[in-house]
């Protein structure tokens, strides 16, 4: 499954890694919008797996609907 930006922003955080089992809804990046306020947003899991790729780093800006991270099947083998 492969992660996507709902909204524009900043990657200010990435809070998981390659290989990291992961759980439905757990934070995977911190992203902070364009807007005035700066508002920064959770990009979650839509499902558990592991962390195949994580796509973006810190500092990169992402546009809406850019990849993001892809999740894989954790009883998948690598």
């Amino acid at each position: 499954m492969i992660v996507r930006a709902e909204w524009p922003g900043y990657v200010v955080d990435v809070l998981v890694r390659p290989g990291q089992e992961v759980e439905e809804d757990e934070p995977l990046m911190i992203l902070e919008g364009t807007d005035s306020s700066r508002t920064s947003f959770y990009i979650n899991a839509p499902e558990g797996g592991k962390i195949r790729e994580i796509l973006l780093e810190e500092g990169d800006f992402a546009y809406e609907d850019d990849d993001l991270v892809v999740i894989g099947d954790s009883d998948r083998e690598d």
